[in-house]
């Protein structure tokens, strides 16, 4: 996902945002006083009370269906309704939102960071990410794609949970410091047709179309197609500021298009679920050295799956779940090096299957045994120096039990075998702890290890003038011990609190060749010690008001005492909505906080607070919303640390930007 493989004031010309806004404030005002007018107040059936959400069962903890409360593990959960009132939409906004997490941008990538570890240009971020249980991370950067190169509109999602810690026990290679999965929507939520178009600024246009539906007989299917163009903008980078290079201006080098698929269907124990992304982005800033502003420079990333899965209750006590899935991912860059074209196509190819079972015949107990094996029969790298094909594969075998002594104190133990040749076995043992005094008042210690063994690139890439391989690269590893406290004093409020600290060991990052100064490799290199503590709070008073606040603190140093780069010790979280005009206008506010953080040069940047606003209505035009945000709302001027492969050490983030979208729901 480069060209290798794969502050700052932010510059228009030619762009006009603010005469977008000029349109798009009218067509508010126009709405505000149609609502104000209209007498009809329509409630929304996607409204979910915060007591029944906390009964909502999570699926990521224990690849078991459970109660929020009863999951050994700190978990916060993002729904439908959050989605809609915040105007979130991509995943990284998403992302953003939740309890200790982080993304940044390089203008082509967005990269994720968890519990204080995410270096800007590490693809692997070490947070996995599932939709519906299904690990969404391609075969060759082993990357999670966050922003419009997402395999999901967010108008698709139903929810996404975030479950801290390590998750290996039931997903293995790569669940090292938490686990995100995206819930879908089923057709029923639709049961009908509905079809959006949005318009925002730097000329961005999306247009989608879903179609879901329940039949009488029980079958459900969605099905949706969506397109995404952006013009974007000129960028200017300072470190470029020469007459040689159009004064540090890349000019036109910003556009974005995307194109999405997807497809679930489920009838009696078969589901079958299928999506597809293709995503193209022109990189600004001129990676791993290619001329600055200069024609081709840009990346596509095609991502797609297919998830088949058969679920049976073989007995009373015995439950079954069988899948067999498919996996594929392309990568396209082009960019130009001393006036010379460049053209490199990465491909990955996989496929796996799994079957688990879930046995509560003993008393007090649920048994947890599972079986999977994954075969990457294609990790290829295609280079103008060099063709570099290789392939894994992964066996692995899970026992899980969940004992519950009495009423108050349970126990959750387990462990997972991987094996994957040299380099790519390791066994995973977790215990956990849950006491509840009361009702409402739970405490959960847990205690955890997780690996990641190094992807393809880390390994294998090679282009025989920049960077050379590390075959012999060893896995990372974590032991994580973690506290939590969650209180629940009324059915309206949540509170929860973590205590967490964190031993990681063989860290793979990037630097010189021992052998070949100049050249690039990966290394395991010194180790990491994380420690925090964060708290969440969640109040409903009405379907309509809500309020959700989190604060985390985080403390990430190298072995020999050094901060770790893009690790922000403070991250604030504060999101409110609130009704208005006889709960015909909603208003979502999001403001979040991040506090000063390390470049990868060792430099300091500050801390920030940016602020959003989403409007949304309903009552406007029968079967349909009209939604508006502003991001960053008060033009924030703000920079966060870029990836060592760019000249550029901190990239200005975008500033005020303006988004409008129309939803149209067919009559049933």
């Amino acid at each position: 996902m480069q060209f290798s493989s794969k502050g700052q004031e932010l510059i228009h010309h030619g762009l006009s945002p603010y005469s977008l806004l000029g349109r798009v404030t009218y067509c508010l005002l126009v709405c505000v006083s149609l609502i104000s007018a209209s007498a009809m107040a329509e409630t929304d059936l996607t409204e979910i009370p915060l007591e029944d959400l906390l009964n909502t069962e999570v699926v990521t903890a224990s690849k078991i269906a459970q109660q929020v409360s009863d999951a050994p593990s700190a978990v916060s959960i993002v729904t439908a309704k959050d989605i809609r009132a915040y105007g979130y939409r991509t995943l990284a906004e998403i992302i953003n939102s939740m309890r200790g997490l982080n993304t940044v941008s390089d203008h082509v990538y967005t990269y994720m960071s968890g519990r204080g570890f995410g270096r800007p240009g590490d693809y692997p971020g070490r947070v996995m990410l599932l939709i519906d249980g299904h690990q969404a991370n391609d075969n060759l950067y082993n990357s999670s794609y966050l922003g419009n190169d997402g395999l999901l509109d967010t108008e698709l999602i139903d929810r996404v949970e975030y479950v801290s810690g390590p998750g290996s026990v039931s997903y293995g290679n790569g669940a090292f410091y938490g686990i995100i999965n995206v819930i879908t929507k089923k057709g029923g939520d639709f049961n009908s047709a509905q079809v959006a178009v949005d318009a925002g600024s730097h000329q961005s246009y999306k247009e989608r179309a879903t179609y879901g539906k329940r039949f009488d007989n029980g079958a459900d299917v969605l099905f949706s197609a969506s397109t995404y163009k952006s013009q974007g903008q000129n960028l200017f980078f300072p470190e470029f500021n020469s007459p040689s290079t159009n004064f540090g201006v890349a000019k036109n080098l910003d556009e974005e298009n995307n194109r999405r698929l997807f497809f679930k269907g489920s009838f009696q124990q078969w589901s079958l679920e299928t999506a597809y992304v293709t995503r193209k982005k022109d990189d600004p800033a001129a990676s791993y050295n290619a001329d600055f502003n200069v024609r081709p420079s840009d990346m596509q990333d095609t991502n797609a799956y297919i998830n088949l899965k058969y679920e049976d209750d073989l007995s009373e006590t015995l439950k079954a779940s069988v899948r067999t899935y498919y996996g594929h991912y392309a990568y396209t860059g082009r960019a130009t090096y001393g006036g010379v074209p460049y053209l490199e196509n990465d491909l990955g190819r996989w496929w796996g299957s799994e079957a688990k079972f879930v046995y509560t015949g003993f008393d007090q107990h649920r048994i947890v045994y599972g079986l999977e094996y994954r075969n990457d029969y294609q990790q290829d790298f295609y280079l103008p120096t060099a063709h570099l094909q290789h392939s894994s594969y992964m066996a692995s075998t899970y026992l899980q039990d969940e004992y519950r002594l009495n009423q108050q104190l349970a126990f959750n133990f387990g462990a997972r075998a991987d094996y994957g040749g040299n380099n790519a076995s390791n066994i995973s043992p977790r215990l956990a702890a849950i006491y509840s005094p009361t009702e409402s008042f739970d405490i959960k210690a847990s205690f955890a290890t997780a690996f990641r063994r190094p992807n393809a690139y880390e390994k294998y890439y090679n282009d025989y003038a920049t960077h050379f391989p590390s075959p012999d690269l060893q896995k990372e590893r974590v032991a994580a011990s973690e506290l939590v406290f969650e209180y629940r004093p009324d059915r309206t409020s949540k509170i929860m609190s973590s205590l967490y600290h964190y031993t990681t060991k063989n860290v793979i990052e990037t630097g010189g060749s021992l052998s070949t100064p100049g050249i690039e490799q990966f290394f395991n290199e010194s180790n990491h010690k994380t420690h925090g503590v964060d708290f969440e709070y969640e109040k409903q008073w009405n379907t309509s008001s809500r309020l959700r606040a989190s604060y985390a603190w985080q403390l990430a140093k190298h072995e020999e005492g050094t901060w770790i780069g893009n690790s922000p010790k403070h991250l604030a979280k504060l999101n409110f909505t609130q009704g208005l005009f006889n709960q015909n206008l909603q208003a979502g506010l999001e403001t979040q906080y991040v506090g000063a953080r390390a470049t990868e040069q060792g430099d300091v940047l500050g801390g920030y607070v940016v602020t959003n606003l989403t409007l949304n209505s309903r009552s406007l035009i029968p079967n349909s919303m009209l939604s508006f945000s502003i991001k960053n709302l008060f033009d924030k001027h703000y920079s966060v640390p870029s990836p060592d492969f760019y000249m550029p050490r901190s990239f200005a983030q975008d500033g005020r930007i303006y988004w409008l979208q129309f939803t149209y729901d067919f009559p049933q």
